[in-house]
Order: structure tokens, then sequence, then C-alpha cells
């Protein structure tokens, strides 16, 4: 997130895209930009408000941090 996609430039404000959401037995999720899928959410209201969190955190976030979103995070034990 801290970084604009290619065909980006960094001056403008991330968009949430609708191709992010989906649906798995009547709870929504989201699937992150490094390809993590995120929820539960009861709603696509809440699901769409968590999307608007997760780029606000994204953008202050340190990889270290944004590791844990990833395909391949490793969980603390």
């Amino acid at each position: 997130m801290g970084m604009p996609r290619d065909g980006e430039n960094g001056g403008q404000k991330p968009t949430i895209r609708s191709d992010r959401f989906f649906k798995l037995h009547n709870f929504w999720f989201f699937a992150t930009r490094e390809g993590a899928a995120v929820g539960p959410f009861d709603s696509k209201e809440g699901a769409v408000q968590a999307v608007a969190d997760y780029i606000e955190f994204a953008q202050k976030a340190g990889p270290e941090a944004l590791g844990f979103f990833t395909s391949n995070a490793r969980y603390a034990v």
C-alpha cells in the first residue's frame, strides 16, 4: 500500500476496488493486495469499511507489520 501500483502515480488516493470482496458461508471477506483474505464480516458494508481502515493502516505500517498480510506469513507462537 505504501508503493503505487504499476500505472499509478503516488499522489492519488487509493481506490477501493469492488473485485476485492467475496462472500463465503454468509460472511464477507476482502482480499489484500498482498494476497491475504481478511474477514469475516457480517455485511459487505462492514468489509468495505474494513478495507478503508486497512488501507490507512498499510500506509502507516512498516514492512514487518505488512508481512503478516502475505500468503506466506509466519504467525507468532
